[in-house]
């Protein structure tokens, strides 16, 4: 029974095993992404340890890579289990139908098992490949970016034991989001599997007040929409927490990181600004007060303008500052270059050229906004893999109401603006809900810091959210097309006998 069954299932519902084999391949390749990057964050920790002739903490070590990986494991596996529960209820009249010619509760559960196996295990094993080589890239990027703030020569390479890890633990989770559905649906009675069909055809939802409005302001396609959204807001659930968290977590780092980059800005580079272009820094020697020998040796070089000691700033500092003019950037690369001979085989002695301690800021919180973009990606495409599942694993369900609404006198061209609208609506939800928790943050943040409201407003990183928050929705817009070419096939009899 099962080869047939799996062979009659994958000729009448493509659409659905696209689908099922997209959300495996996109939720390996996220398991193998951070499973490869927690494993060579480790390996760099380990390098970094012994360079400075410190024991690693092994232990803690091991247990962050463990949790992490069980995170993202339980992540994935909730987004999973969506997209088989929406597969597998699809047909649940049909489960019905083999159980009532005989098929006992084991057969069926084992029959949703290796459907499952069968469709998502050969994406889910290239995803993790993709992962890996994604993973690899990423961190080569970061220790690029972050090459200048290194004394030692990074590994960067991905470990067997961490590609064996990623193939077992994306093995697992897809035969455990399988299973969950494939228990609860092998449960059930014969009458009520076949029943159950049409109930979520005949379910009426009373309108919200919020489908009300976006009716009068924006037509009947937006309440149609609205309504359609709310309908089905249980079987979204993942979805739309996934997606409202991506975008409160990305608003907030983002803003955080603009202030703390402003905050840096006019705390240290403005402040320092015609103070310094090159700074010798003597830990533990400011009770000894300047050294005049010090001194003549920083005039005497090519290009000095000035010498002065001390800091403001630091006032209770047990370091000593002497603090160096020079007449170009240039020169003071060249005075930088000639201190850090001159001082390379002293303990305690550091020098700084503010020009470069510029450059080394700039990359850093590029390698931090970097961080953020991936991070939030991550969460944006759980939530967008659920919309898939739900838009093309509904699609009979979709098309019964499509059906309906083209009964009632409803066009083609109103279908695609509700489907449109649909699709909108999945991002502005999230993001009106972003915005106001983000605005009360930030204000508190603001007060705290040393920066003005209106240098932050003017500074605010919109177009990267802009160019995020439409990253985010083209996915969805093209889960609603493919959904609608899906739904529109064939006459509307046809939709309406389905």
């Amino acid at each position: 029974m099962m080869a047939p069954y799996l062979r009659a299932y994958v000729q009448h519902n493509r659409s659905s095993v696209l689908s099922l084999a997209a959300i495996s391949f996109i939720a390996c390749a996220f398991l193998g992404l951070v499973i490869a990057v927690t494993q060579m964050l480790l390996t760099d920790y380990f390098v970094r340890m012994e360079y400075l002739g410190q024991s690693p903490e092994i232990t803690g070590s091991s247990i962050s890579f463990f949790v992490v990986t069980a995170i993202c494991s339980i992540a994935i596996v909730l987004m999973l289990k969506s997209a088989f529960d929406v597969a597998m209820h699809a047909r649940i009249r049909n489960l019905g139908i083999y159980k009532s010619i005989g098929a006992t509760d084991a057969q069926v559960r084992r029959l949703l098992l290796a459907e499952g196996c069968v469709l998502a295990l050969p994406a889910g094993c290239v995803g993790v490949f993709v992962g890996l080589g994604s993973a690899f890239l990423l961190v080569s990027g970061l220790v690029a970016m972050t090459a200048v703030n290194r004394t030692y020569d990074p590994v960067i390479e991905i470990a067997p034991a961490a590609i064996l890890t990623a193939l077992v633990a994306s093995g697992l989770t897809i035969v455990i989001s399988a299973l969950l559905p494939a228990r609860r649906l092998g449960k059930l009675s014969t009458i009520k599997a076949i029943s159950e069909g049409d109930a979520n055809y005949e379910r009426v939802h009373k309108p919200g007040a919020a489908s009300r409005l976006l009716g009068r302001m924006c037509g009947i396609e937006a309440r149609l929409a609205a309504d359609s959204l709310r309908a089905r807001r249980r079987s979204m659930r993942t979805a739309n927490i996934s997606i409202a968290f991506a975008v409160l977590a990305f608003m907030t780092l983002l803003n955080f990181e603009t202030l703390s980059h402003l905050s840096t800005q006019e705390t240290y580079f403005q402040r320092y600004e015609g103070v310094w272009d090159v700074r010798v820094m003597f830990e533990d020697a400011a009770r000894y007060g300047v050294d005049e020998g010090v001194v003549s040796e920083l005039r005497a070089l090519d290009g000095v303008t000035g010498v002065t000691f001390g800091d403001v700033y630091k006032e209770d500092s047990d370091d000593a500052f002497y603090n160096v003019l020079t007449d170009s950037a240039r020169s003071a690369r060249q005075v930088t270059s000639m201190l850090e001979d001159r001082y390379s085989g002293e303990q305690g002695v550091e020098v700084l050229n503010l020009d470069e301690e510029a450059v080394r800021d700039e990359r850093s919180r590029s390698g931090i906004r970097l961080f953020i973009d991936v991070f939030a990606a991550v969460l944006a495409a759980i939530g967008i893999a659920d919309v898939f599942a739900s838009v093309l694993g509904r699609i009979p369900t979709r098309r019964h109401e499509l059906a309906q609404l083209v009964a009632a006198g409803i066009s083609a061209r109103q279908v695609h603006r509700m489907f449109t609208v649909e699709s909108l609506l999945i991002i502005a939800r999230p993001l009106a809900l972003a915005a106001v928790l983000n605005s009360a943050i930030v204000v508190l943040a603001v007060k705290v810091s040393p920066v003005e409201m209106s240098a932050f407003l003017a500074n605010m990183p919109l177009a990267h959210i802009g160019v995020f928050l439409v990253a985010s929705w083209l996915p969805i817009c093209i889960a609603y097309r493919l959904g609608e070419r899906e739904m529109m096939r064939g006459p509307v009899c046809a939709a309406m006998a389905d």
